[in-house]
């Protein structure tokens, strides 16, 4: 089953938030109240912000929901998609009509009447729209037939379109409800204020009812909800335009028309976030060898060569250690596959928990061989990690298959690319793999430097890096 804003559950902490912000809502409504009929300054770039601040938001969240329906196939997300785009259109449109804004009385042929008719289309139309996307929470999800869906949304709009239109051009059949002054006090006692007045209320009150704000997307679609109710029960209450109650009314339509959004947005960022801390561990499951946990040789050689490019163009020193496990056949002959999967496990976790710098990383390099990178590492400190490791692997005290009777030991060749610089990444290697196969020419458990050999003991032993490295 898709994973959707109607699974999302409504946390504790979204539950408080959501309550922070209808209490704060509310109680500003109810300190407004007393002055709501009050002329306030007359703020000419204020409805243009706030008719483009709506348009904006809910034509953004009716994008979103709309992409939510295109993952779930849910009727739901269509139908309230539609809603939002709904708002988005009329608040255009009441932009474009309102009287002194681009012209003295409305582009589009608009009278005085028609701002504060496609005010009543949007706020009841809205709250009707969402009742009615009640009706298909039950519609069972579909990724196959989206003509529905479609027909939600593109009914929206057209009747939206076709409201305003009516506001317009058909503004003589309606009633007037604005006086010369700019007063709409007749709004209030009118039929029409009274249902846009009861749809917000009575759609909250469903709404609340239905869902029981169980999903994310149900708890901050009842706070738009009681913002609208709050921007119709001020803007009824005001009576006029540019009063403090009208100014009070419109910053509660733009909470309304960013509830939803801002949830979306959140959870959105929080799904990026989570895909991607997802994607890293997945990178990083996929860069480590499955036995002992240390990365794999795929990793190794994908960044050996970055960090051995960035050290020889920026002439820094650079160390690597080859380490192979002392007589592993023989403990495998021994002691049975199973113990040698646990032995090389310790050695592994004996050597990553040595290293020190962050930079540092040692790497499964094949069978019971591990690597050692140092980048910035000189070859006294690269000597040194040397031994540490050496001695950390010997104080595992794991019992070896030797007739003495000693722990299982690691021989270690050391290479590094000053003050002799390879050729490549690859001759270093081979210089490591010639001082690996000195100590364990010299008795095992130890730690070579290839710096140390003479040039004919280099020149033969690096024959059998050529053949194992390629170089």
């Amino acid at each position: 089953m898709q994973t959707t804003l109607i699974h999302l559950p409504s946390t504790p902490r979204h539950q408080v938030m959501a309550a922070m912000v209808t209490v704060l809502a509310i109680a500003a409504a109810v300190l407004v109240w007393p002055y709501a009929k009050d002329p306030g300054p007359v703020i000419a770039p204020f409805l243009p912000v706030f008719a483009t601040w709506v348009a904006l938001t809910e034509g953004l969240t009716a994008l979103l929901l709309w992409t939510q329906y295109a993952v779930s196939g849910r009727l739901l997300f269509a139908a309230l998609s539609g809603a939002y785009a709904f708002t988005s259109v009329t608040a255009a449109v009441q932009l474009l009509v309102f009287p002194g804004v681009f012209s003295p009385t409305g582009l589009l042929g608009a009278g005085p009447q028609t701002a504060v008719w496609i005010w009543v289309f949007w706020h009841g139309g809205f709250p009707a729209l969402v009742t009615a996307s009640l009706l298909t929470r039950a519609v069972p999800s579909n990724l196959t037939d989206r003509s529905k869906g479609r027909l939600a949304a593109v009914g929206a709009v057209a009747l939206a379109l076709g409201l305003c239109a009516l506001a317009t051009d058909g503004q003589n059949y309606l009633p007037p409800f604005v006086a010369g002054s700019g007063s709409y006090a007749q709004l209030s006692s009118s039929p029409a204020g009274i249902i846009v007045e009861a749809l917000c209320l009575a759609t909250l009150g469903l709404h609340v009812s239905t869902t029981r704000l169980r999903s994310l997307m149900d708890l901050w679609l009842a706070v738009a909800l009681v913002g609208a109710l709050i921007d119709v029960t001020l803007t009824l209450s005001a009576g006029a335009r540019y009063s403090i109650g009208w100014y009070a009314a419109r910053v509660a339509s733009m909470m309304s028309s960013s509830a939803v959004l801002g949830m979306l947005i959140y959870e959105t960022t929080g799904l990026y976030r989570r895909l991607s801390d997802t994607h890293r561990k997945l990178i990083e499951t996929s860069a480590h060898d499955g036995l002992t946990g240390v990365f794999n040789r795929a990793y190794f050689d994908d960044r050996f060569i970055h960090d051995f490019s960035f050290a020889s163009a920026s002439s820094q020193p650079f160390c690597v250690l080859l380490i192979d496990v002392d007589h592993f056949k023989q403990y495998n002959d021994t002691f049975g596959h199973l113990a040698g999967d646990d032995c090389l496990r310790q050695v592994a976790h004996a050597l990553s928990t040595t290293l020190r710098r962050q930079s540092d990383f040692v790497a499964r390099y094949g069978g019971e061989e591990f690597v050692v990178v140092l980048p910035a590492c000189e070859s006294e400190a690269g000597l040194r990690v040397g031994q540490s490791l050496r001695a950390a692997v010997e104080k595992l005290a794991v019992p070896s298959a030797s007739p003495s009777g000693g722990p299982v030991t690691v021989s270690i060749g050391l290479a590094c690319t000053l003050p002799n610089k390879p050729e490549s990444g690859q001759a270093l290697l081979g210089f490591a793999d010639a001082a690996l196969y000195c100590a364990k020419g010299r008795g095992r458990n130890r730690v070579v430097d290839a710096a140390e050999l003479a040039d004919h003991e280099t020149m033969a032993k690096t024959g059998t890096a050529k053949r194992r490295f390629g170089v």
